[in-house]
């Protein structure tokens, strides 16, 4: 047997870990589905996806639909005021879109401008600590309140790893708005490995605090 091919060679290990995030993907997206139903798939994907990167990884589906069953009621206590947040923030943009192009709002771009930039912040901010909530949701007990305010405190503690996970969050986004003809390829991407592929840079990247973490609580 080549080299290549041996279970303990880098490739054998690049290669089962690129299948394990396809698994991860598609079962997050159908998690994902009901819409109501995401916050735990997104939990379940986090729990999953930093197991890979501590090499805990074990049974993956047994795992995720584990932590999926676990947080199915708890997460709807931040995951619902989050979609309605968000939501709220994408119609009012497009209201504001919307006013400008068909000149029912005044005249004046600067404070169109301002708004706009105000409402981009506001979503910046509440996906700048959702990247924070999911993995302590997903690793620790604590109450939802709790959880979130260590969210906050990590997001604006932590502002170099939190701005890192927004652009691994947002790229896909601003590269199919940037390059039309890449959108075909985006999709593709997100619906093979999307989700769970950006799971996993950000637990690479918040690695060191979660773990920091986990030892402050024994």
């Amino acid at each position: 047997m080549p080299g290549f091919l041996r279970i303990d060679s880098p490739f054998y290990r690049a290669w089962t870990g690129a299948a394990d995030l396809v698994i991860i993907n598609a079962l997050t997206l159908i998690g994902c589905l009901p819409v109501v139903t995401a916050g735990a798939a997104l939990t379940a994907c986090a729990r999953i996806t930093m197991d890979m990167v501590r090499d805990e990884d074990g049974y993956i589906v047994r795992t995720w639909w584990r932590i999926f069953r676990g947080e199915l009621i708890r997460s709807l206590a931040w995951w619902l005021p989050t979609v309605g947040v968000l939501a709220l923030a994408v119609w009012e943009n497009r209201t504001v879109a919307a006013g400008a192009e068909s000149g029912a709002i005044g005249a004046n771009p600067a404070g169109l401008g301002a708004l706009s930039g105000l409402l981009l912040a506001g979503g910046a901010i509440v996906v700048g600590v959702l990247v924070w909530l999911v993995p302590l949701t997903a690793r620790f007990e604590n109450t939802t309140a709790a959880h979130a305010a260590n969210a906050v405190r990590l997001a604006v503690g932590c502002l170099g790893r939190t701005a890192t996970c927004l652009v691994v969050t947002s790229a896909p986004a601003i590269l199919a708005c940037a390059v039309p003809q890449s959108r075909a390829a985006v999709t593709w991407f997100m619906v093979l490995l999307g989700l769970a592929f950006q799971g996993y840079l950000m637990a690479l990247i918040q690695r060191s605090v979660i773990d920091r973490l986990r030892r402050a609580s024994g």
